[in-house]
């Protein structure tokens, strides 16, 4: 079973899980727009040989966020849903107080420095060599969401 998590964002990324080991793509981005091709390609390549669960972080207003990033962000929330619906694969969406109330409870820290802190732990394999790959810990942590709802279900 694979279980993949996405944050739909351009800054965002598609993390998936197998076993116990975790791989980590950035959202495809070709002249500031969403690679599409790509994105789908991305599924195609995910969901060749296993079963797999994926769990999309729902689009919404976030507080500070302006106008143009907002309906960026809802742009690649559309078309990562409509590339799950297309190629038949199983998923949930999921608000974003959902899963950080499950995946981040009880650890120290704030923001994005504390989901960071928590990917690692789950994952210590995942070494991230810049800094701006410090906000895919978001996918992997909706990846090891979607694995324990999952288990759940």
């Amino acid at each position: 079973m694979i279980f993949v998590g996405i944050d739909p964002g351009k800054q965002g990324s598609i993390a998936y899980l197998v076993n116990s080991s975790i791989k980590v793509i950035a959202t495809p981005i070709v002249e500031k727009e969403y690679d599409i091709v790509a994105m789908k390609n991305i599924l195609l390549d995910i969901n060749k040989n296993d079963e797999v669960f994926c769990v999309l972080e729902r689009a919404q207003p976030m507080p500070k966020q302006g106008v143009v990033s907002m309906f960026s962000f809802g742009k690649g929330y559309g078309i990562w849903l409509a590339l799950l619906v297309s190629l038949g694969l199983k998923f949930q969406i999921v608000h974003s107080r959902t899963w950080t109330r499950k995946m981040l409870e009880g650890s120290p820290g704030v923001g994005k420095e504390r989901a960071f802190n928590v990917a690692r732990n789950l994952f210590p394999s995942w070494q991230p060599k810049f800094k701006k790959e410090y906000q895919y810990a978001d996918a992997i942590l909706l990846a090891e969401y979607a694995r324990r709802i999952y288990k759940n279900e």
